[in-house]
């Protein structure tokens, strides 16, 4: 089942792109709510980022600050636990 909610959000991050990945190429970029939470080295940081801000699964996006052109997908579905 599709979440219209991230969905919404990466089609908002895909929008502005170019201005949220200005000088943060290669980084990774928290987004919730139609906001930068942060920038991030990898991904572990920004969902340790993600847990203390007490952002529940499915209301985070967690993109790689990279052109469109070099874009390309991976889809995880299993199970994130936070210890």
């Amino acid at each position: 089942m599709e979440n219209k909610r991230l969905s919404s959000l990466y089609n908002w991050f895909d929008m502005n792109r170019d201005e949220i990945i200005n000088g943060h190429e290669n980084e990774k970029v928290l987004l919730s709510d139609y906001v930068v939470e942060g920038y991030f080295k990898d991904e572990h940081e920004a969902l340790m980022a993600a847990k203390a801000k007490k952002l529940k699964l499915g209301e985070f996006l967690v993109q790689w600050c990279i052109p469109k052109n070099e874009e390309y997908w991976c889809c995880y579905n299993p199970e994130v636990c936070f210890d």
